[in-house]
């Protein structure tokens, strides 16, 4: 997992890449609902409700932001939150 930080531009950046089985991009539609999960063998878990990915898109909203996420090469995905810094607004 790699975790960075970024600010510019009016924006504040929080950007998390972790490692896993590869997600296909017809599957970025549906990460951010709510009780959605993809493939159990993904996670090698039953547990969890679907709910990380739709909480983060909410808060990120609920203050005037966004949330992003790509697939990566290899699996796993990147996953970008973006805020209005101090004063700002975030460019949808």
């Amino acid at each position: 997992m790699r975790v960075r930080t970024r600010r510019g531009g009016g924006v504040a950046e929080l950007t998390v890449e972790n490692s896993g089985p590869p997600v296909a991009p017809y599957e970025m539609d549906v990460i951010f609902q709510p009780f959605r999960r993809l493939r159990g063998e993904r996670a090698g878990t039953d547990r969890g409700l679907g709910l990380g990915l739709s909480i983060v898109a909410a808060v990120a909203r609920a203050h005037g932001g966004r949330v992003d996420a790509t697939p990566r090469d290899g699996g796993g995905l990147t996953v970008t939150v973006a805020l209005p810094a101090a004063g700002e607004e975030v460019a949808k």
